[in-house]
């Protein structure tokens, strides 16, 4: 898939010329800290910060939605009341070398209330593989 996007990409910026060149490649390199704030969801039937925790210590790899059957979430990781989720369209990631655990960690932070967190966080377009499709990490319930 990354590869037809790559072509599809080169064709736009012959056809198009430089300027669509160069503002394509400023939206995915993004030149600083992504300070992105994430979107506070927490409620009493959240996911317990404890359960988040231990899910998030057990997350590994890139943070891929590869789920293209009803949901557009993939579950990353399950631990007791609390899933990890990816999600986007199928295929949806963050680019090569973005940790999907620090933003996870920000919601956790920033969520956080009477032992209890959820909500979501949509990363800066410049830090997602294929900027213009939309993408989230979230807490919930499992």
């Amino acid at each position: 898939m990354f590869k037809f996007a790559t072509v599809l990409t080169i064709t736009a910026v012959i056809v198009s010329g430089f300027a669509v060149q160069g503002a394509t490649l400023e939206r995915r390199a993004c030149s600083g800290p992504d300070e992105t704030k994430p979107v506070c969801q927490t409620t009493d039937g959240s996911p317990s910060v404890d359960d988040c925790t231990a899910a998030l210590g057990k997350l590994s790899g890139q943070c891929h939605q590869y789920n293209n059957v009803g949901s557009t979430c993939t579950s990353m990781v399950t631990v007791g009341t609390c899933k990890i989720d990816v999600c986007g369209f199928p295929g949806a990631e963050l680019v090569s070398g973005v940790n999907c655990g620090g933003y996870l960690q920000t919601i956790l932070n920033d969520c956080s209330s009477n032992g209890k967190v959820g909500g979501y966080l949509e990363p800066a377009s410049c830090n997602v593989a294929f900027g213009d499709q939309p993408y989230k990490l979230q807490f919930s319930h499992s």
